[in-house]
């Protein structure tokens, strides 16, 4: 036989390339094992991916090499060994396939595709011309069933047939448990209304930004201590709740398994107004949630999963409002709060830089740093990015318009997807069907009007005339500058933060990223802030697109003469200046959060238009904008 394997040209070829291959494997497996960093920088890939399943990879792919040592050493005495190391390259070739269609990464796989097809090629060919005719793939299938239905005929009679058919009884139930308590898919029900579809209908996060629902009711209990300051449940983090509903808007049901929440467009686009303290909040889908605080609703998460009894906490809590049965219950204490609590820690890992930023308080968020880091996986690069939760009503006028703040993309499904990948989605998770409903919805949904009353018609007028001469062109819908960038940073002179987060870099990643129904090929970098249309202006404070100045009133002062301090998470409005309530927690309904300008990415200054009008003006120009 070593004669064979050393007299036939075609086998001597075969098993050299098994050799080579076999290199081929160490010099991917040995930096995977020991610097796994190194590897994913040097095929472009994230450098903060999850290293142990890259050094797990690394460590199978050394096992699976020293399988194909028979092959090389004599692949005529081994004829399995070596057609199964022939089937695992091309079982790569495909996988290499898979990552270059869905990975957002095509150029990262293609030169490991191109190897593993290659070998599966040259050693295919080589082994086949070698082989005899009985050791060809189709001969050897042929036996190898024949003997394993042998085996079975002969191995199973008696108490091993009874022993056999007990444990497929057995893997066949622990089967059907495991699929129903982690991967079983309930469908949502169907919600008649758009407005409702909007509020509490799934639009398809991935698992990591779901939350079992039973988890996310007793977290308030467990934690209550943690909690960043006194309130009544999730309504301290700014979450609404509605009449009819156990859950806030903004948060949807969905069951892939278990029972779980996860956020969609509403959570971050539903604000609320009350014309004095004790009044009843009035609820705005599409306006912006200008009480939300997700940035301490996050770390509140972060810091009960460093519990170190959070899992045995969460579990009596459960216990005692939720009756699982017992198997449910093995599930929950073996898996699923365990899963859920290194969720949370994972996500502290890659939210650790908002730690090194000032605190974005309610209202706000930073929308490109996450993306930067926690998908694409750049470093850190101390940028802030931190802006205003913007309204999403009236989006048909806005289509082609340039928005995101600084202008950096016109495609309304890529704003709308960006914005749903930030919070969670994936490609393979997200529902197009139900996102598609609500991208549907938003186009055509009305700004709110004014609900106060005592509108001065006269000064309505007056104010209509002074928005003509002083901001329609750059702010109403139909004008040429409406939705573009066309001011220069230096002449607008608002804070450069948010306009330096969103970098030439990012956009590259972007338009690498193809990965239906994703696809960022409208992203482009800017240099200064959009001209945003103004309807539903009274609705949108704080105002500048970071939040910075607390009402229509100051937005008309000179920058020297903005409030330098101000407070944030009211939802009294001050009906003569334009805003919410600001004046902190000694007042009444106003606000708890300490907006303080002199921070980084927190600055008041520029947008000085309108700033030399006589107060007389000023206040028209506020009656009318009223209007909008």
């Amino acid at each position: 036989m070593e004669n064979a394997c050393s007299a036939n040209p075609w086998i001597r070829w075969f098993q050299r390339f098994i050799w080579i291959g076999i290199v081929i494997n160490m010099v991917f497996a040995v930096p995977a094992l020991f610097w796994p960093g190194y590897l994913n920088a040097s095929f472009g890939l994230p450098t903060q991916a999850v290293y142990p399943w890259l050094q797990n990879a690394g460590m199978l792919l050394v096992g699976i090499s020293l399988f194909y040592a028979p092959a090389g050493i004599c692949a005529t005495r081994y004829p399995v060994y070596a057609w199964l190391c022939v089937l695992s390259r091309l079982i790569a070739a495909v996988f290499w396939v898979y990552l270059i269609q869905t990975s957002g990464y095509p150029d990262a796989f293609r030169p490991l595709l191109y190897s593993d097809g290659a070998m599966f090629l040259i050693l295919g060919g080589l082994l086949y011309a070698g082989m005899p005719p009985e050791q060809r793939p189709w001969s050897l299938l042929c036996s190898g069933l024949c003997t394993l239905w042998r085996c079975v005929a002969h191995g199973f009679s008696g108490a091993r047939r009874k022993a056999a058919i007990v444990i497929v009884l057995v893997l066949a139930f622990v089967g059907y448990e495991t699929w129903t308590n982690l991967f079983r898919e309930v469908p949502q029900p169907a919600l008649q209304s758009d407005v409702e579809h909007f509020k509490y209908a799934a639009i398809g996060l991935g698992p990591d930004a779901r939350i079992p629902l039973y988890v996310f009711a007793v977290l308030p209990q467990v934690c209550a201590q943690r909690m960043p300051r006194m309130g009544t449940g999730w309504q301290t983090f700014g979450f609404i709740y509605e009449g009819g509903h156990d859950l806030p808007i903004g948060l949807a049901k969905r069951q892939i398994g278990y029972p779980s929440v996860e956020p969609n467009c509403a959570l971050c686009h539903t604000g609320q107004y009350r014309k004095s303290a004790d009044d009843v909040p009035v609820p705005v889908p599409t306006a912006p949630a200008a009480l939300l605080d997700l940035e301490s609703f996050q770390w509140f998460l972060y810091d009960c999963a460093g519990d170190p009894d959070f899992k045995s906490k969460v579990m009596d809590a459960i216990n005692q409002h939720y009756d699982l049965g017992p198997i449910e219950k093995l599930f929950y204490r073996f898996l699923i709060v365990p899963a859920t609590q290194q969720a949370f820690l994972k996500q502290e890992k890659q939210y650790a830089w908002q730690k090194l930023r000032p605190l974005q308080g309610p209202g706000r968020t930073d929308t490109f740093n996450p993306t930067k880091m926690a998908i694409f996986g750049f470093p850190d690069d101390s940028t802030i990015g931190t802006v205003d939760l913007p309204q999403i009503w009236n989006q048909k006028p806005r289509e082609s318009m340039y928005l995101h703040w600084d202008g950096n993309n016109n495609d309304i499904h890529e704003r709308n997807y960006a914005a749903a990948m930030a919070v969670g989605a994936t490609p393979q998770s997200v529902l197009p069907a139900e996102f598609q409903r609500v991208t549907d919805w938003l186009l055509t949904h009305e700004p709110p009007k004014w609900p106060f009353g005592g509108l001065d018609q006269v000064r309505v007028a007056r104010g209509r005339t002074l928005w003509e001469q002083n901001c329609a062109q750059c702010h109403d819908f139909g004008k040429a500058d409406t939705g573009q960038v066309t001011v220069g940073l230096d002449e607008l002179g608002t804070d450069p933060y948010r306009v330096n987060s969103f970098t030439v870099g990012l956009v590259d990643k972007f338009h690498q990223f193809k990965k239906p129904p994703f696809d960022f090929g409208a992203y482009r970098k800017t240099q200064s802030y959009s001209n945003t249309p103004t309807d539903g202006i009274w609705l949108r404070a704080p105002y500048l697109h970071n939040g910075s100045v607390p009402t229509l009133w100051d937005l008309l002062q000179p920058s020297d003469k903005r409030p330098k301090m101000f407070y944030r998470g009211s939802s009294v409005f001050d009906t003569r200046n334009v805003g919410f309530l600001s004046g902190g927690p000694d007042s009444k309904g106003g606000g708890y959060f300490q907006f303080d300008t002199r921070l980084p990415g927190n600055h008041n200054t520029g947008h000085e238009y309108g700033v030399h009008l006589s107060d007389s003006d000023k206040w028209a120009l506020i009656e009318y904008m009223k209007t909008l």
